[in-house]
């Protein structure tokens, strides 16, 4: 038998199962019982929370928006946060509005940084082992509450952690200039030159 190389969602769930003691299952198909209903909730729920935060692999800068017949810009259905360049804007009923202007209305091509939700099957193995011993600190909490195991598994979520910044770090060709605590400081006196001005 032939292990598969990445972490499935089946093999998460049974993760967070024998973590309270449980037997794994075989499938996630058809009905299940609730722990394993639980079991998949606690993992989207932890997976939309860890990539909504933004890492290397779930984010696009300078993507394209371009405006509908209406001059409205529909955000795509995966998009977990979404910034535009030089203009300050949110979403709203899944379209972007201008917070200056206060208008749905675009007249041109945006260029946003995207945060994108991703199938668990579709991400990097770190993040995959982030959210599932992350999954399965909250799930062990919910559902047996027990002092010692949250102890065990909080230290494997750190190690997890740290495992996936370090990934982040490996892959994301980071320099001094992407760090917003470097960019603060450097940009501290032209901060102080405009409040003055």
């Amino acid at each position: 038998m032939t292990t598969p190389s990445t972490m499935t969602e089946l093999e998460a769930v049974n993760v967070l199962l024998t973590t309270i003691g449980e037997q794994p299952v075989n499938t996630l198909i058809g009905n299940q019982v609730t722990d394993v209903k639980i079991a998949e909730q606690i993992i989207n729920e932890v997976s939309r929370e860890v990539q909504s935060q933004g890492w290397h692999f779930n984010t696009e800068d300078r993507v394209p928006l371009a405006p509908d017949n209406n001059n409205e810009i529909n955000i795509p259905a995966t998009a977990a946060r979404i910034d535009l360049e030089d203009t300050n804007v949110t979403v709203r009923g899944g379209k972007l509005y201008n917070l200056t202007d206060r208008t749905y209305t675009f007249d041109t091509t945006a260029y946003a940084v995207i945060v994108y939700y991703q199938d668990f099957l579709e991400l990097p193995d770190p993040a995959k082992r982030y959210i599932t011993v992350r999954a399965s600190r909250i799930y062990s909490d919910r559902m047996i509450n027990s002092e010692t195991m949250h102890k065990l598994l909080s230290r494997d979520e750190q190690k997890a952690l740290t495992d996936l910044k370090e990934f982040e770090g490996d892959t994301g060709d980071f320099n001094m200039m992407d760090s917003y605590s470097v960019s603060r400081v450097m940009n501290r006196n032209n901060s102080n030159q405009r409040i003055l001005m």
